[in-house]
């Protein structure tokens, strides 16, 4: 349960200010560079969350491992 609340405040979050946030005046999406600019900051992003889940996981599955051979001892 507490997963499931934690998850849904991380992606509502965003969303949430998504609707706030407002670019500054100079900010042009039409400009050439705008949509690679936007991709590659939605890349990084999801990278660095695939990176957090992956080190949890990792992490997770060592602390199993240490467990178990503590309790074979």
């Amino acid at each position: 349960m507490k997963q499931i609340l934690t998850t849904s405040i991380l992606l509502g979050l965003p969303l949430a200010f998504s609707q706030v946030a407002q670019a500054h005046p100079g900010h042009d999406h039409s400009h050439w560079t705008s949509e690679p600019i936007h991709i590659l900051t939605m890349v990084a992003i999801g990278t660095v969350i695939v990176g957090g889940l992956a080190y949890k996981h990792m992490t997770r599955r060592k602390n199993l491992k240490q467990k178990e051979m503590n309790h074979d001892a």
